[in-house]
């Protein structure tokens, strides 16, 4: 019994802890916008999505800064972009790539947002 209320101590210690550092969740926070971005950026070229030239270069503008908040170096990146691109394909292309399909409808709304 005792063990386990010093193991609920220690997970409660280590929330309150996590609460009081902005930062490392400002970064949880940036590398999951660059995994939607990325998620968006792959869809366009695999599934032929439409992006215009100012909405790709919003993109990269907004990769660049997920990226510089996430404090990822190079090779971390280059990892997340090949783990979303996995994910992708364990998805599946057609079903990812369904032109009036739920990952379509959410690419649009989201390539919006993020271009603006």
């Amino acid at each position: 019994m005792r063990a386990g209320r010093s193991t609920r101590g220690l997970v409660g210690l280590a929330l309150v802890l996590l609460a009081f550092a902005p930062g490392a969740r400002a970064a949880e926070t940036a590398e999951e916008t660059l995994k939607v971005l990325y998620r968006i950026a792959i869809s366009a070229e695999m599934c032929g999505f439409p992006i215009g030239h100012r909405q790709a270069d919003q993109l990269g503008k907004a990769m660049n800064r997920a990226l510089a908040e996430s404090g990822l170096d190079g090779e971390a990146a280059d990892q997340l972009y090949r783990d979303v691109d996995a994910a992708l394909g364990n998805e599946g292309w057609e079903t990812v790539c369904e032109t009036n399909g739920t990952w379509a409808r959410s690419y649009r709304a989201l390539l919006a947002a993020n271009t603006k």
